[in-house]
């Protein structure tokens, strides 16, 4: 299927690390080889900051933020699931998570995460990363997860009603007036960008 790559503005867009916290949690492994990953005692909203030369933070009701980012199982967020094993001891798992789901009144929030060996982050964190070794802890103290940025995504193109024309690899960005990871253009740079796809007939943007 004909792409479009990502234009140099989203390039250069703005980027943000993703913080969610926890007073413990445990590690079970499922039949797949993946982990049901539970963090209980969990602060109920997560923590958004951009990396430099922005200068953009904020809070993130948890509910709102699980429905508005992408946790999809095509492109799913890479996370550093930074925890405290003992007083002195403390461990980085690497892992993509999908399937959240927040218990508000328990004050507990699960993912399946599928731990990694191989693994790149938009943002350099190499600092904390580097800590990650290959020992998956089946419970652990305080913890807090570091989430990557908004997944790219892509926007169909079509010729007529039942006729597609290729599709648009666009950023995601990070809206913070309503939790989302959404596109980044306006509908009018997509429908522009699908008639450049087409000479004789022009695309619409596919909803």
């Amino acid at each position: 299927m004909d792409e479009m790559e990502l234009n140099e503005t989203e390039m250069n867009r703005t980027t943000f690390i993703f913080i969610q916290e926890g007073t413990g949690g445990t590690f079970v492994k499922d039949e797949s080889g993946n982990y049901t990953l539970t963090i209980t005692g969990v602060v109920p909203y997560t923590i958004y900051f951009s990396d430099r030369p922005e200068r953009v933070g904020g809070f993130a009701p948890m509910d709102k933020f699980l429905d508005g980012f992408c946790f999809g199982a095509i492109d799913p967020p890479n996370a550093a699931v930074m925890l405290r094993e003992g007083e002195n001891e403390s461990d980085v798992v690497v892992a993509e998570l999908t399937s959240p789901q927040f218990d508000e009144t328990n004050s507990t929030l699960t993912y399946t995460a599928k731990v990694l060996d191989d693994y790149t982050f938009n943002s350099d964190w190499s600092h904390i990363i580097s800590k990650a070794d290959d020992a998956i802890p089946e419970a652990f103290g305080n913890v807090s997860i570091v989430i990557d940025d908004c997944p790219d995504s892509f926007v169909g193109c079509d010729k007529s009603w039942d006729e597609g024309c290729g599709r648009i690899k666009t950023g995601c960005c990070w809206h913070t007036w309503d939790f989302t990871c959404e596109a980044c253009h306006n509908d009018e740079y997509y429908v522009n960008k699908c008639i450049e796809k087409v000479t004789i007939q022009p695309c619409s943007r596919n909803h």
